[in-house]
Formats: structure tokens, C-alpha cells, sequence
């Protein structure tokens, strides 16, 4: 499969915007799980805690140095998403969660 990074970045970036606007006091969690899910991404509801978590290490892979390339390949190697829905997926993460990495996004 073929990465786009640039098609990735478009998704985050815009996963990030819709994380960003004003939201009926809902928390950084279920922010980020109305995101992905209003973009395509579902689970089982017995796997919510591991979406969050996964949504979280996005932040720590930040801290810890990673590129958007290197996240969009450790996502894509345990998902069958898309480029979109990668994108979405680490978009959403950093949008909630860690909105100082905004900037790796790009």
C-alpha cells in the first residue's frame, strides 16, 4: 500500500479543526471518539478503552520524536484503514489530546 502523506495530512488537519470547534461540554475523549466515528472509523463497544488508549499513545509517540510518516505506518500495520481514516484517526488523537504536536501534523 501506498502512503500519501500529504492525503494524511489533509485528514488530520481536518480531524483536528472538527476536535477544535466548540463541542456541548463533551471531554477530550469523547471528542476524539464523535470525531472518528463521525468519519467512518467504528469498533466494538467492548474495545472504546483501547480506541482511548490508542488515541493516547499517538501523544506519546509525539513526545517520544515521531514523524506523521512513522505514525501513519504503525497505524496502518495493526488496521486495515485508509489513508483517510489514518489520517482522521492521528488528527483526532492529537486535536484532544495533545494540541501542541498540531504542528507535526504537516
Amino acid at each position: 500500500m501506498k502512503i500519501t502523506i500529504a492525503g494524511v495530512a489533509v485528514a488530520a488537519f481536518a480531524a483536528v479543526a472538527m476536535v477544535s470547534a466548540p463541542l456541548a461540554s463533551a471531554g477530550p475523549d469523547d471528542d476524539f471518539l464523535n470525531v472518528i466515528a463521525g468519519e467512518g472509523i467504528d469498533w466494538p463497544a467492548s474495545k472504546t478503552q483501547n480506541v482511548i488508549d490508542t488515541g493516547h499513545a499517538v501523544c506519546t509517540d509525539w513526545r517520544n520524536g515521531a514523524t506523521l510518516a512513522t505514525e501513519v505506518t504503525d497505524l496502518q500495520s495493526v488496521t486495515d484503514w485508509d489513508d483517510y481514516q489514518t489520517g482522521v484517526f492521528i488528527g483526532a488523537a492529537t486535536g484532544a489530546f495533545c494540541p501542541e504536536y498540531e504542528h507535526k501534523l504537516g
